[in-house]
């Protein structure tokens, strides 16, 4: 049984179907500022030989709260998981959210995304590569972080809890039963 939700049924108890845009969005925000605070942890030990984990947590962060953007904006779960044209490219990522609108207030932001991207281009911050880190410090990123958080944060929340009201009109006659992503 199928329905024009794309909800098909399983088994019994069991539903599925693809999860809510804004839903996703709101899983990409909420994981990425989970990144960005275990990189404030790390960062602030400021112990020799962490910078790099340190910093693949904060482009991994940025990235993930930059993509919430994009999915709460319309762009779909397969696309944003692509390799191409987003991938882990936070500088086009980054560009491609100004192109649709996001305005982030801090202006070490856009030169932070750009240098993060550059730093991660070879997979530096994960594969040592002879790479020789260098980048703002942590006290220049954090202010630029929040801000580019309380930009996108209003939209990307708003989109979640519209995709949540939705879920449950569309999915309350299966009160009882599980429902489970299919994408």
């Amino acid at each position: 049984m199928q329905t024009v939700l794309g909800l098909q049924q399983v088994s019994a108890k069991i539903w599925e179907m693809p999860q809510p845009l804004g839903d996703f969005a709101g899983e990409l925000l909420k994981r990425g500022r989970s990144y960005y605070e275990a990189f404030q942890i790390v960062a602030e030990l400021n112990e020799p030989g962490l910078s790099y984990p340190a910093y693949f947590l904060l482009a991994h962060a940025v990235e993930l709260i930059l993509k919430s953007s994009l999915a709460a904006d319309g762009v779909s779960k397969r696309v944003l998981r692509q390799k191409k044209p987003y991938g882990h490219h936070v500088g086009y990522i980054f560009s491609e959210c100004e192109r649709r609108g996001l305005v982030v207030p801090d202006q070490l932001m856009k030169p932070l995304a750009k240098q993060l991207a550059h730093i991660n281009q070879n997979f530096d911050l994960r594969y040592p590569t002879g790479f020789n880190l260098s980048i703002a410090g942590p006290s220049s990123c954090i202010p630029a972080i929040d801000a580019l958080i309380a930009a996108i944060a209003p939209s990307v929340e708003q989109a979640a809890i519209m995709a949540q009201l939705q879920f449950a009109s569309d999915t309350r006659h299966l009160l009882g039963s599980k429902v489970r992503w299919s994408d």
